[in-house]
């Protein structure tokens, strides 16, 4: 069997469209977050998904420089959790482990409905939690800028490059082994 296509195309673009996405499209992207598996059946995430333009507006004020590209898109899911939510083992807090699952979850729906969907951590999340209500104790972890692919207008040359190139990935043998842990799994030291 074949890797789900939704899987194998699912890429982080830039260049949106403003055109709104209907809310039923977004409930969907939300349902299938919903669906995603979690330790005890906990669910510890919470989706604010942003349509109001002058909300929309305020959240996008909360950027960083580098999402410039995310202004054009037609809504943004905020995602949020808190460790309390979900169980935790000794060191390991399971609930921000299951968010990710849910918002992969998310994007591969996104994907099935010919979206684009990119996750961002560039953000003033005091500010953003400020502008949607979010309480001091739930962690704002990411932000998924969601709509339908536009032509890249307004994408800066870098930008634009990366829109237009092939996707790239790792080679398989640097994050998977069988049996035992390899030091080629460790990667080389960030810059």
């Amino acid at each position: 069997m074949a890797i789900l296509h939704e899987i194998e195309v699912r890429r982080a673009y830039r260049a949106y469209s403003p055109e709104p996405v209907g809310k039923d499209v977004l409930v969907r992207l939300a349902e299938a977050a919903h669906l995603a598996p979690s330790s005890a059946n906990n669910q510890p995430w919470r989706i604010v998904t942003v349509v109001d333009t002058q909300r929309l507006a305020a959240l996008k004020e909360t950027l960083s420089a580098g999402n410039y590209w995310a202004k054009q898109a037609p809504a943004i899911a905020a995602f949020v959790t808190n460790p309390k939510w979900s169980m935790s083992l000794g060191d390991r807090d399971f609930a921000f482990f299951e968010l990710g699952m849910a918002a992969m979850a998310y994007q591969i729906q996104a994907v099935a409905e010919n979206l684009i969907v990119h996750p961002i951590a560039g953000f003033n999340a005091q500010e953003a939690k400020k502008v949607l209500g979010i309480a001091d104790d739930a962690v704002l972890e990411v932000l998924m800028v969601i709509g339908k692919r536009g032509d890249g207008d307004g994408l800066n040359e870098k930008h634009l490059e990366i829109e237009r190139s092939a996707r790239n990935r790792k080679p398989l043998d640097q994050i998977m082994t069988f049996d035992f842990w390899h030091t080629s799994l460790v990667p080389p030291p960030k810059n």
